[in-house]
Parts: C-alpha cells; sequence; structure tokens
C-alpha cells in the first residue's frame, strides 16, 4: 500500500509540473525485457529519445520539452528503478551491459531501428557504450553536462557517501526527503541557480526519491567507491573507439567535471566536439535553457 501511495504521489506532482510547462505530453507504460517504465511523449515528426541521469527522472527534461517538440517526437524514458519505472535492484549487475539491453529494448518497443539520443549524466555512460555497441542505431549524440565515465574522479559528496561510517548516516537521511532537502541537493551537485528551481518542479524530484531511494542506493554501490566512479566504468580509450558524431554541451560551472577534461578528450576523436555553456551547472538546461536547446538543435540540424 505505501508503495502504492509512493507512487500515486509522483504521479500527481509530476502532471501538475508537465502540465505547465510542456501541455499537451502523453504518458505511457512500455515493456522491457527486464520489466516495465514510463516514456513521456511530446510532439511530432524525427523521433529523439532523452535519456536522463543517475537518481534522476525522465519528467525532468521537462522545462525543455516543448522546444525540443516543435521539430521533434521527443521520448523521454525512467532508466530502470527511476521515475515511475519499476523496481530494480543493480547489485552485481553488469551495467554497461545492462545499460546496452535496455535502450536496445526501448529502442525496438518504440519500433525505432534507430535514434538520436540526448543523454545527461549516468545516461550519457549508458548512451555512449550503446552507441560502442550498437553504432548503427544511434546516427548522433548529444551528451548534456559532464558524463559519467569520462573520469573517475567524483564530487567529495557522492564519494563520502560510500564510507560505512557515513553511509547509514546519509542514507538515513535520504530516506527522509523534503522539498528543501531536494534544494539543497540540487544546490549542491547540479545546477548554478537553485534559486531558479520552482516547488512544482521540487515536488516531483522529492516525491521520486521517497520512491525509489533503495533502487539508488543499489546503483551507487554498483557504479562508486570512495576514490570516484568505479575504474571498469571509466571509458578511458574507449572515447577515440566511438564513431557516432557527438556534441557534448557541459556547464562551465558543472561541479562533476570541468569542460577542460572534455575537450581533452575531444581533442583525441573528430567526431567529438564540445559546447561550453556560460553560467551554467551540471544541469545546464535548468540554468540556460535557450542556450541548451539552441545546441541541441544545432548538433541535431546536421541529420537532416
Amino acid at each position: 500500500m505505501q508503495s502504492d501511495m509512493k507512487t500515486q504521489s509522483v504521479e500527481m506532482a509530476q502532471a501538475a509540473y508537465l502540465d505547465r510547462c510542456a501541455p499537451g505530453y502523453r504518458t505511457r507504460r512500455v515493456h522491457w525485457s527486464g520489466g516495465t517504465t514510463q516514456v513521456i511523449e511530446l510532439g511530432e515528426g524525427t523521433p529523439l529519445l532523452l535519456v536522463h541521469g543517475g537518481m534522476g527522472e525522465a519528467f525532468q527534461w521537462g522545462s525543455i520539452l516543448s522546444a525540443l517538440a516543435k521539430s521533434h517526437r521527443v521520448l523521454a524514458v525512467d532508466r530502470p528503478g527511476h521515475g515511475l519505472a519499476d523496481a530494480f535492484d543493480y547489485r552485481g549487475v553488469d551495467i554497461l551491459a545492462h545499460a546496452c539491453r535496455f535502450l536496445g529494448d526501448i529502442l525496438d518497443t518504440e519500433g525505432l531501428p534507430a535514434v538520436p539520443i540526448v543523454a545527461s549524466s549516468m545516461g550519457s555512460l549508458w548512451s555512449v557504450a550503446f552507441a560502442l555497441s550498437h553504432p548503427e542505431r544511434v546516427p548522433r549524440l548529444v551528451l548534456v553536462g559532464a558524463p559519467a565515465g569520462i573520469q573517475r574522479s567524483q564530487p567529495l559528496l557522492m564519494r563520502l557517501g560510500t564510507l560505512p561510517i557515513l553511509k547509514t548516516i546519509v542514507r538515513s537521511q535520504m530516506q527522509k526527503p523534503t522539498r528543501e532537502s531536494t534544494r539543497a541537493f540540487w544546490a549542491q551537485l547540479m545546477v548554478a541557480h537553485p534559486e531558479r528551481l520552482d516547488d512544482d518542479f521540487l515536488d516531483v524530484s522529492t516525491a521520486s526519491q521517497a520512491r525509489n531511494v533503495t533502487n539508488w542506493f543499489t546503483l551507487i554501490d554498483s557504479t562508486v567507491d570512495v576514490r570516484g566512479m568505479k575504474q571498469k566504468l571509466v571509458l578511458g580509450d574507449r572515447w577515440k573507439q566511438l564513431s557516432v558524431p557527438t556534441t557534448l554541451i557541459w556547464g562551465e560551472k558543472d561541479v562533476w567535471c570541468q569542460p577542460e577534461v572534455g575537450e581533452a578528450v575531444a581533442a583525441s576523436n573528430p567526431q567529438l566536439r564540445v559546447v561550453r555553456i556560460p553560467d551554467a551547472g551540471h544541469a545546464p538546461w535548468f540554468d540556460r535553457p535557450d542556450r541548451v536547446v539552441n545546441a541541441i538543435l544545432e548538433a541535431l540540424a546536421a541529420l537532416r
């Protein structure tokens, strides 16, 4: 019963947020080989898949859905264990193989032989892994914010949360999220201007954390240790093997990783380019939505 109530809380908060910022959106349950998840859809025309980051949700693209949907049929998917997807235990899971299976299943379910992908953070790692394994299915990648897997280093807050002495305390607090704690998290790790986050957005994020935090713990344990991103998930030279044209849209105030790191990686592969977004953080579309939308559309325009 409690789980049903938490799901209903997410559904109600999400509807209030998307009704305002993405009018005309539709939601659907879709099946993949490990369960079901939610797809948020808006617009007509060329399909475009959006893949959110770790401890995130598909609805978090809401503030730019309408702008992207003017020229695309936008499909924002909840990754397993996030948003309104089924619960998922990441313990013992081969993360990159799982990512490829999930994204491949979503494309198959949607009847898409290939689709350009816009992704963020952990979603970017998943999407790069999929593009490395199935380049024929990803004509273009747009990675918004520092992609997970580009370096081992992680913010201190993430690493400290893996220490046994602190893990219990941190996770106990995470299981009781509030609007204020959600804003504090976004202020520390996600955006340069937390004052621009409205209450509707914070309410969905808070409700989703209450529903999904146990899933998130298993993902954190599978991807992060006290030194940062687990070494097996750091892509390293695999960036040089990426054959898909890829644009990295990077906030200059991203606390996860500075754009200079991306520029060094891009120098090793002519398929990669970096677009800097001034005065923006890890989720730069919240800080500079117009700049980010323009950069995304410019990257996608080459497909026409």
